[in-house]
């Protein structure tokens, strides 16, 4: 079974350093490897949408959702493929909650730690976006309808898959 992470990428500056908080990616990304998935299910707070979506491109965009930072942070390429099979399936499992778009891309809150953890971009990787108009409880159920993802093959990178339990109403 493919494991399910929350990783914080901090602030964009992270993908820059050679740190402690870097060394440790790459040690995730190792383990990581070491049961490779068949692709990357990423749920980031960066693309914050009126409604739910999921991408379908087979060459997401990389964006840059960050300003005013040293050019050098503008240079870095993480270019991971799509999957059109984890698109498909996370629509079979979220059904008419969840529309394809394919305007936003792999943001820096994904990115960035892939960056350090898995250099090779060699995973696919599909994005989630956050739906800013419901509420935790929302999110929590999103994250349980995904759950089988993780026993197919998928690794779950993102916030709704570390909820220990429903949030509190």
């Amino acid at each position: 079974m493919q494991p399910a992470l929350f990783v914080g990428h901090g602030d964009p500056m992270m993908a820059l350093r050679d740190d402690k908080i870097a060394h440790t990616l790459r040690l995730i990304g190792k383990r990581i490897q070491s049961q490779k998935p068949k692709a990357i299910l990423a749920i980031s707070a960066h693309w914050f949408t009126r409604g739910t979506f999921i991408q379908s491109a087979s060459k997401p965009r990389q964006v840059y959702d960050m300003y005013g930072f040293p050019p050098e942070l503008y240079a870095i390429r993480y270019r991971p493929s799509g999957s059109a099979e984890l698109t498909h399936r996370v629509q079979e499992l979220l059904g008419p909650t969840v529309n394809v778009d394919d305007s936003w891309g792999i943001d820096h809150g994904t990115w960035t730690p892939l960056h350090h953890m898995l250099p090779a971009a060699d995973i696919p990787v599909v994005q989630l976006s956050v739906n800013g108009l419901k509420d935790a409880r929302y999110a929590y159920e999103i994250g349980k309808l995904l759950v089988p993802l993780r026993s197919e093959g998928y690794l779950n990178h993102g916030l709704w898959q570390y909820c220990p339990q429903p949030p509190a109403r």
